[in-house]
């Protein structure tokens, strides 16, 4: 702009009203704005490239527009695994925790079968809304816990977070880290400290081949079903 007409403007907008300086202010200013605003196109393209259409988690970063793993792992907890840029836990059976619950409810020795008993034990954890499948830890005639388990290599924990064994082969190879007498809800197991099982600590059958209350299915007159202790981690 010329030196001179600018100053002739700068004159003329000094001699009007105050109304009419601001009103032609701001069309000045924004003019200016504008111009200094504007990128080149070829900046816009880079920063496209550049963009990830979502957040990319804790455990990810943004690499050419697309959410990569970070290359040195960090980002989630000593536990979890990255999946998607999420943090989680792995489940039972991959790495992750296995729970291991005491019944709060008791019952006799007609379960209803094995497949009744592990029902039984699902209802328990889908009310207490643990999350997973489970099993009973009881032996029939036909199969027992080392047969019928996946063994997991992650840790087998109460509810509460109290680690009982490392991983199956610890389950299974003699005394527990510590007893199992916590409740799918957390509290204690009451005035009992027996449990069915006909299961020895290896995960094997017991020795008495009818000590099962025929498969689990009777409560009658003559029935026999082995039991264990909640409260001592070493049953042979």
């Amino acid at each position: 702009m010329d030196t001179n007409r600018f100053g002739h403007l700068t004159k003329t907008l000094s001699a009007g009203s105050r109304r009419g300086l601001f009103h032609v202010l701001p069309l000045l200013l924004t003019g200016a704005l504008g111009a200094l605003s504007l990128p080149d196109a070829a900046a816009k393209k880079r920063k496209a490239k550049k963009k990830c259409k979502k957040p990319c988690g804790p455990c990810a970063t943004c690499k050419k527009g697309k959410c990569k793993p970070k290359a040195d792992g960090t980002g989630c907890g000593p536990d979890q695994i990255c999946s998607g840029g999420v943090c989680l836990v792995p489940a039972c059976g991959a790495g992750g925790p296995c729970r291991v619950f005491l019944s709060s409810i008791r019952y006799d020795g007609n379960l209803g079968g094995l497949n009744g008993a592990d029902a039984k034990c699902q209802d328990l954890a889908n009310a207490a809304g643990l999350p997973g499948s489970y099993k009973a830890w009881l032996s029939d005639s036909t199969s027992s816990p080392s047969s019928r388990f996946v063994p997991s290599t992650g840790p087998y924990q109460l509810v509460t977070g109290t680690t009982i064994a490392a991983n199956f082969t610890d389950l299974t190879d003699g005394p527990l880290l510590a007893p199992i007498t916590v409740t799918e809800t957390g509290g204690g197991f009451g005035s009992s400290e027996r449990v069915w099982t006909h299961s020895l600590s290896n995960g094997n059958a017991g020795a008495d081949p009818g000590a099962h209350c025929a498969n689990w299915s009777t409560n009658g007159p003559g029935a026999e079903g082995n039991d264990g202790s909640a409260t001592n981690i070493d049953l042979g």
